[in-house]
């Protein structure tokens, strides 16, 4: 998870997930501070928007894996069995 930061410093940093994580702390603020109908209105609307923002992107890092296993869950689902020669008793080596 992203240290919690303000948005100023999030923003310089240039790491998107701190600047949204920040964002979102900042607009849950401003939610819990008003008894305007409208203001929370559209506060929850730009909450709703940022907790899927980083959501995806948290879905984008987790699907961006080793090439390795990639490939071993691309076998996998297609079926396939180990590389061709893997279990052959030639291929091992002495």
């Amino acid at each position: 998870m992203t240290s919690l930061t303000s948005l100023p410093d999030a923003a310089l940093s240039g790491d998107r997930a701190a600047v949204l994580h920040a964002l979102l702390i900042g607009l849950a603020d401003d939610y819990a501070g008003t008894e305007d109908v409208r203001t929370k209105a559209a506060l929850a609307a730009q909450i709703r928007g940022t907790s899927a923002d980083l959501a995806a992107m948290k879905a984008d890092d987790a699907k961006a894996g080793d090439p390795v296993d990639e490939i071993a869950e691309r076998r996998a689902a297609r079926g396939a069995g180990p590389a061709a020669g893997a279990g052959h008793p030639r291929a091992r080596s002495s």
